[in-house]
């Protein structure tokens, strides 16, 4: 007899989910509860564990391949042939493994701590060399992920590290005085960038993902090599001219735009902040998310959600902000929730900790859900004004220009004055054009705010 195991829903209804990587294969023996394949959903990525102990004798898929939710996924064979694999080999206890292992560089690791190195971001051959033993342990990878500084970040005397898969060897340069882990060195070395030279701002210094992003959205668009001499700038990515299947946070946002075409009147108003008041070293992305909580308890109409089937409007006691977040991944958009009662120190906080989790993949599910109302700041890059999607069951989306230098009129003469343009998309049908221009009205003037 075989078993066969079905994908779950691993999220509100999800509809697929993409394979990432299998933690196991053909042939392998696992436990119940042991991680056995990681699936990116449209919120985030999940790891999937055995529903029971058995032998797999299929696979049903392979990475990249996208799995309808109750479709098969792993076939398991009968459960005599797996108690009597058990009783034939040392247990688990005796020996600290399982079966299904990971080689590397001639050090073996058992499955369960694969599957954990790779949740936790740990890089199981330094770890090893570090470590100087060729057993690692479930605690010493929980360690590991604990004293990440300590540990990941020594400098290795041996150049290549052939990473946990196997499938090819990455060459890390561990420059002196520069803080980051073997994952940032070696995208920072993929993207053409000196990782010494990146502005850190991770914690005791370490450059991040996130630095690395920055750094190539913001280099010069020209290079010039000398006077009336004009040079392309490289590219910033790998282009094959070929079609490729789009898969992971892109797929999720083509789907999503879809869905929000087909079932919504997406409709916009715009109108320009006047900052001028602002002191110095204001914190740009905490007065936005105030501003939005604040047009909120003005205007309820926005921070809601319209089911068009039924024609029912939910007006929410919370208000939870989707933030738009663009990461090399693709679109992502966490969820501040019960931004009504965090103080600026708090809306920071929690916005920088959702950031990091989109960039390192960490994000959960849960922290993808629930929003009641979306902010798009897009002019962090560039742009005044856009046409925002509403992505339902939201009612609005705020979107916001880069800051502008404009001259004003005013009672003392014409002084220069600092503006943030604001675009607001609202589904029609579930607010008025009145209540879209009072929670716009009411946005604009917490922003002019002194303070």
């Amino acid at each position: 007899m075989t078993e066969v195991f079905d994908l779950p829903d691993l999220g509100e209804g999800l509809p697929d989910a993409e394979i990432v990587r299998w933690f196991v294969k053909v042939g392998d023996v696992v436990e119940a509860e042991q991680p056995i394949v990681e699936m990116e959903t449209a919120k985030a990525v999940v790891e999937v564990t055995s529903p029971q102990s058995g032998r797999i004798i299929k696979l049903h898929g392979q990475e990249g391949d996208v799995i309808e939710t109750g479709t098969p996924l792993v076939t398991f064979g009968n459960a005599e042939e797996f108690r009597s694999a058990q009783e034939s080999s040392p247990s688990q206890e005796e020996t600290g493994e399982t079966e299904s292992r990971v080689q590397t560089d001639k050090i073996s690791f058992s499955a369960p701590v694969v599957a954990l190195a790779r949740k936790l971001k740990v890089d199981l051959g330094k770890l090893a060399e570090i470590k100087g033993k060729q057993a690692i342990t479930l605690s010493d990878v929980r360690q590991a992920a604990e004293e990440q500084t300590a540990l990941l970040e020594t400098p290795s005397k041996a150049a290549p590290v052939e990473n946990v898969t196997g499938s090819n060897t990455i060459a890390i340069d561990f420059g002196k005085g520069v803080r980051a882990a073997p994952r940032v060195r070696s995208t920072a070395k993929q993207s053409g960038l000196d990782i010494s030279v990146l502005k850190s701002t991770g914690h005791q210094d370490n450059v991040t993902l996130k630095d690395i992003h920055n750094k190539r959205v913001h280099r010069p668009a020209t290079q010039a090599t000398g006077p009336g001499e004009y040079r392309l700038p490289q590219r910033t990515q790998e282009v094959t001219g070929k079609p490729m299947p789009i898969r992971g946070d892109r797929r999720s946002m083509a789907l999503n735009m879809a869905k929000a075409r087909d079932t919504t009147v997406n409709t916009m108003i715009t109108e320009k902040a006047d900052i001028s008041a602002w002191p110095e070293k204001t914190d740009v992305s905490v007065r936005l998310l105030r501003a939005v909580t604040a047009a909120c308890m003005v205007e309820p109409s926005l921070n809601a959600w319209f089911n068009g089937e039924k024609l029912e409007r939910t007006l929410h006691t919370v208000v939870n902000i989707g933030i738009a977040v663009d990461s090399p991944h693709g679109l992502s958009v966490p969820v501040i929730k019960g931004a009504e009662k965090l103080s600026n120190e708090e809306l920071r906080a929690e916005l920088n900790r959702l950031r990091e989790a989109v960039y390192s993949k960490t994000i959960k599910p849960q922290e993808l859900q629930d929003a009641t109302i979306t902010l798009s700041n897009f002019g962090m890059i560039a742009g005044l004004f856009a046409t925002p999607i509403v992505i339902p069951p939201q009612v609005a989306i705020v979107a916001t220009g880069r800051i502008m230098e404009e001259l004003k009129l005013t009672d003392q003469g014409i002084v220069n004055a600092r503006y943030i343009p604001v675009s607001l998309s609202f589904d029609h049908r579930g607010a008025t054009g009145g209540d879209a221009a009072r929670f716009l009205a009411a946005f604009v003037a917490d922003l002019s705010l002194p303070y």
